[in-house]
């Protein structure tokens, strides 16, 4: 699909469906109000949630959502126009609005956020059940939340007076994952219920409830970064990739989500509400590693180790190396289990008084964040009599001959892993919002709020390295700590890969003081990382909006147009060397500042069915906590020195800001068939960007990266965007629908490792969505699939060589579901995840250098959703 071919085909279809669309009805025709029920009434709702906003909003709702086998939020916002995800262990990872991660994310309107370095909410940590729909602002205004340099995400649970009377539904999911070869349930609940109160009104309680699990498999297999080489052959520098590294990971994946809500309305005038949410992603992972690396730095590129004489292949054309045999190579064998723990909870109470034309609305809320790693494990290590290369295939093939890898005798131990590494997050926040509804001239509304909040974090007691080198032990000393390596490596893959060793057995992985004590290691495990690896955060903001919304006399043309003020402050706290003493001391850094951030919304509806518009703003994201730390981390790496990573911050970092720019043309031809087509532009002052460079620390060399705000960038593009239901076809027939949607993006961004200008990281310039519909009596159906171009997904930078960029190739996803309403009160639904099972890969700059290739599981559930 990525392919000039494809993407004119997706050009065709688009243009034959716009032509469709317009064929059915006259664009001078008054459409007459229909109300919508059944199936088509999310696709209906989300519509005219993008309709009735003054901003550029995408919006997805509930029940749309619950039409396809989306696990978390991230799946459900794939399909929206100009949102582009990664992947993790098969699921949705990464979100991206036009291209940037620097966004605001709330939930029911206020901050939330995960745990870490960043400051945004990981939308895979909740599950889908718990939405009842999800907005996706593209353009701001003074009355919103800043910090969304590419715009805002708002996630919307239910509350009890969404519902008429009592609602009550139970559903349950079971999945099975093909390559993980295991089923695990998943369950959800919902239960509301409103009550009249005598003499004081009437109030309503809410819970909903979301338990899932999930069984996964992930095959990786890593190409080792090009190396020059000289003496492979003659007269040439051949370009060597150094060795291979195959893993597969499987485990499970838990989510468990809870939301409780509380209304009191005692009378017409006075609402009162209460709300708890409680978001948990815990992955327990189990992963085995083969690593064959035949060129072991410093030692290489100087000279290359031996390799078998007339195997040496290049590409044709090029000094890349395309197939070898080298002899007597060292090999790495890591078993580890790595787990982690997500945990966000947000509590808030607030109310909404209104009297005659004036509203008033106060919330004070409380979140906090988790964010845990655990990582344990026996490090082998053997050397191979032969180790094949082969790069001509999809998949690079990769062969060990000449050692028996399943003797014992042959496998030594290097070490046990031990890492832990936690963060936390709370923020308190209070704001208070007052709105008054004018009746007569061109303004109808003027809004003014102020906004006060609090926001910590921190990573004590820090990153834990507490990895210890084991000498003098082969496996055969040891046999209970290891076993024959239970998978086959990337099956239905015609490349052969690594499967015939021995592997670390993980029962005793996650009892680190055990494996250690078995080990004869008597060291402790310390209790904190090194001082200067540590860091603490303050921030206050304090925000005062004002906004006026208005109507033209004699035109109909309409908007907002509004000032947001917002005052920082940051206190960073950390550790320093003192190269004086040669000891460490404290450090404290504050900074301060004030953005006035003016935006406009104009909405002009010139006929019926029409609305265009354009809007303009100032938006900012403030840098991420690791990147505003002075402290510095260093990962050593026990088998490869030459790989020893650090990392640390940079307190004078400036905020991210950029001036937007859209124009929207939107068409609608019924409540849920729509055309619409976005224009945008954003100049960005310049981002964040890291710099990798070399450092000696404890007589050790480290490839250190530090950020620092880089050049100014630009990026534009286009959003195009269909749905209909083909109401005009005969019989059966007319319950099929469709939604396209395809976003292009071009950005330019200065890189300082290259010196030249490179799209923004994990950027599709192409993307593309299309989801077939079929709503007809008790069947839905839906096929949803979503393919993205090639996007830069990383830097690497090689010795001899230099910085080379890393793209994944353009890949796609298909999704689909199968739904029978059986009853009134009970529906069926069979669904599938990745039906194509798509294979991912990334290469070093050209496809001739490879560098990654990802397989995961199918995925199929049967699920039964029953109302009471």
């Amino acid at each position: 699909m990525g392919s000039s071919a494809a993407r004119s085909a997706f050009a065709v279809v688009g243009a034959v469906w716009v032509h469709v669309v317009l064929a059915q009805a006259p664009a001078d025709a008054e459409l007459p109000r229909v109300v919508v029920t059944g199936a088509r009434a999310s696709l209906a709702g989300a519509q005219q949630i993008k309709q009735d906003k003054l901003e550029i909003v995408d919006a997805v709702v509930a029940d749309d959502i619950a039409k396809l086998p989306d696990f978390s939020v991230t799946e459900a916002l794939q399909r929206v126009t100009g949102v582009q995800i990664t992947r993790d262990r098969g699921e949705g990872g990464t979100v991206t609005i036009r291209g940037l991660t620097q966004m605001e994310t709330l939930l029911n309107g206020r901050e939330v956020f995960t745990a870490g370095t960043g400051r945004n909410f990981d939308f895979a940590d909740i599950a889908a059940e718990l939405v009842a729909g999800i907005d996706v602002y593209k353009t701001s205004s003074a009355a919103q939340l800043e910090g969304g340099l590419g715009g805002i995400i708002d996630l919307r649970t239910r509350r009890p007076f969404d519902f008429a009377g009592r609602q009550a539904l139970a559903s349950a999911r079971l999945i099975h994952g093909d390559l993980a070869g295991s089923s695990e349930p998943q369950l959800s609940l919902l239960a509301s219920q409103r009550w009249a109160l005598a003499g004081a009104g009437e109030f309503g309680a809410l819970v909903n409830l979301s338990v899932q699990r999930r069984a996964f498999r992930e095959d990786q297999k890593g190409t080792g970064e090009p190396v020059a080489l000289n003496d492979l052959v003659a007269g040439r520098t051949v370009r060597a990739p150094n060795g291979t590294s195959e893993t597969t990971s499987v485990g499970e994946r838990k989510r468990t989500a809870a939301h409780v809500a509380l209304q009191w309305r005692p009378s017409p005038a006075l609402e009162l509400y209460g709300e708890a949410s409680h978001a948990e992603l815990r992955t327990d992972q189990e992963s085995h590693q083969v690593g064959v690396v035949p060129c072991q730095r410093p030692a290489c590129p100087a000279a290359a180790p031996a390799f078998v004489p007339g195997s040496v292949t290049l590409f044709p054309g090029t000094d890349d190396l395309r197939s070898i045999t080298w002899t007597q190579v060292p090999m790495s064998i890591l078993s580890f289990a790595r787990d982690t723990v997500d945990r966000t909870r947000q509590a808030a109470v607030g109310g909404i008084w209104t009297r005659d034309a004036l509203t008033l609305k106060a919330d004070l809320s409380r979140t906090t964040s988790f964010n845990h790693l655990f990582f344990s494990g026996p490090f082998l290590a053997a050397t191979a009599g032969e180790f094949t290369h082969d790069l001509s295939g999809g998949v690079p093939g990769t062969q060990v001959t000449g050692t028996d890898l399943l003797d014992p005798s042959a496998l030594r131990y290097t070490g046990l892993a031990y890492r832990t590494r936690p963060f936390e997050g709370d923020l308190t926040a209070f704001r208070v919002d007052a709105q008054l509804r004018v009746e007569e001239g061109w303004i109808r509304r003027l809004s003014a709020g102020v906004r006060h909040a609090r926001r910590g974090a921190s990573n004590a007691p820090g990153l834990i390295f507490a990895d210890a080198a084991v000498t003098g032990l082969t496996a055969a000393d040891r046999p209970s700590f290891v076993m024959p390596n239970p998978y086959r490596f990337f099956p239905g893959v015609g490349s052969p890969s690594l499967h015939d060793f021995l592997v670390g057995n993980l029962a005793t992985a996650r009892d680190a003081a055990g494996l250690r004590e078995a080990f004869g290691i008597t060291a402790p495990i310390p209790a904190a990382a090194n001082p200067l690896s540590l860091w603490t955060i303050e921030e206050q903001t304090d925000a005062a909006h004002a906004m006026v919304e208005f109507q033209a006399a004699r035109l109909p043309v309409d908007g907002n147009v509004g000032l947001r003020m917002v005052r920082t402050r940051e206190a960073v706290t950390g550790s320093q060397s003192l190269p004086a003493s040669g000891g460490v001391g404290p450090i404290a850094i504050g900074s301060r500042y004030t953005d006035w951030l003016p935006s406009v919304n104009l909405r002009w509806r010139p006929a019926p069915g029409w609305v265009l518009r354009a809007a303009a703003s100032k938006t900012l994201t403030r840098p991420n906590f690791d990147q505003l730390s002075p402290s510095l981390t260093l990962v050593p790496n026990p088998i490869n020195p030459s790989l020893n990573q650090g990392g640390s911050g940079n307190p004078s970092l400036k905020p991210v800001r950029a001036d937007n720019f859209d124009i929207a043309a939107e068409r609608y031809f019924g409540p849920a068939t729509s055309v619409v087509a976005t224009v945008f532009v954003k100049k960005v002052d310049g981002f964040v960007t890291t710099v990798s460079s070399p450092e000696v620390h404890d007589g050790a060399t480290y490839q250190v990266s530090r950020p620092q705000n880089s050049d100014a960038a630009d990026i534009k593009g286009v959003e195009l965007g269909y749905q209909q239901f083909y109401d005009g076809l005969p019989g059966w027939l007319r319950g099929f629908g469709v939604q396209a949607n395809y976003t292009y993006i071009d950005s330019e961004a200065p890189n300082n490792a290259l010196g030249i200008v490179l799209p923004l990281q994990n950027l599709s310039r192409h993307s593309v969505n299309l989801v077939g519909i079929y709503e007809r009596g008790q069947v839905s159906a839906r096929l949803a699939y979503n393919w993205r171009d090639k996007f830069l997904s990383g830097l690497a930078n090689v010795v001899g060589i230099g910085a080379l960029p890393i793209y994944t190739r353009g890949y796609g996803w298909l999704d689909a579901s199968l739904r029978y309403q059986a009853s009134e009160r009970v529906s069926l639904a069979l669904e599938g995840t990745n039906l194509t099972r798509t294979r991912r890969g990334a290469y070093y700059g050209v496809e001739t250098r490879p560098q990654g290739h990802w397989l995961n599981d199918r995925q199929l559930s049967l699920s039964a959703t029953i109302r009471f």
